[in-house]
């Protein structure tokens, strides 16, 4: 990992459960709630979408997996990346509180493993993220 990464990844660490806890409430009461209006939990985003089931999807900087784990609840098989063991953690308790399946990768987007997730994915999802260097690692149609 280069300088910057690991000067991002400690930053995006630092404190990140207990963040995620005070904005978005345990990761039980975050489920819940994802859980009683997973479209609505995706908001804008859930116009993309013509279906959910059986979509294989990367969540790129995915975060705390706010909207992986909507997605997940609506059929679609969401692999999130993201830098943070923290977010992971988060997320992962989320999904398991939902009672579904997440898997969480945490590297650098530009460290994806390509030999075992290119051409994988049929959606690339990035909320607010500008990330011309993704579009060398997927191909956007």
């Amino acid at each position: 990992m280069v300088d910057y990464s690991i000067q991002n990844k400690k930053a995006w660490e630092y404190n990140a459960y207990e963040f995620w806890v005070k904005q978005s409430g345990t990761p039980a009461e975050r489920a819940k709630r994802d859980l009683e209006n997973p479209v609505g939990m995706l908001k804008k985003y859930s116009d993309y979408f013509d279906t959910y089931k059986g979509i294989k999807i990367a969540n790129i900087c995915g975060s705390c997996g706010k909207k992986a784990v909507p997605l997940a609840i609506l059929g679609a098989e969401v692999t999130v990346f993201d830098i943070s063991e923290d977010n992971k953690k988060y997320a992962l308790e989320v999904a398991a509180a939902a009672e579904v399946d997440l898997t969480f990768e945490v590297c650098d987007i530009l460290e994806i493993d390509m030999k075992k997730y290119g051409n994988y994915f049929d959606v690339v999802f990035m909320e607010g993220v500008n990330c011309t260097p993704c579009q060398g690692h997927f191909e956007f149609v």
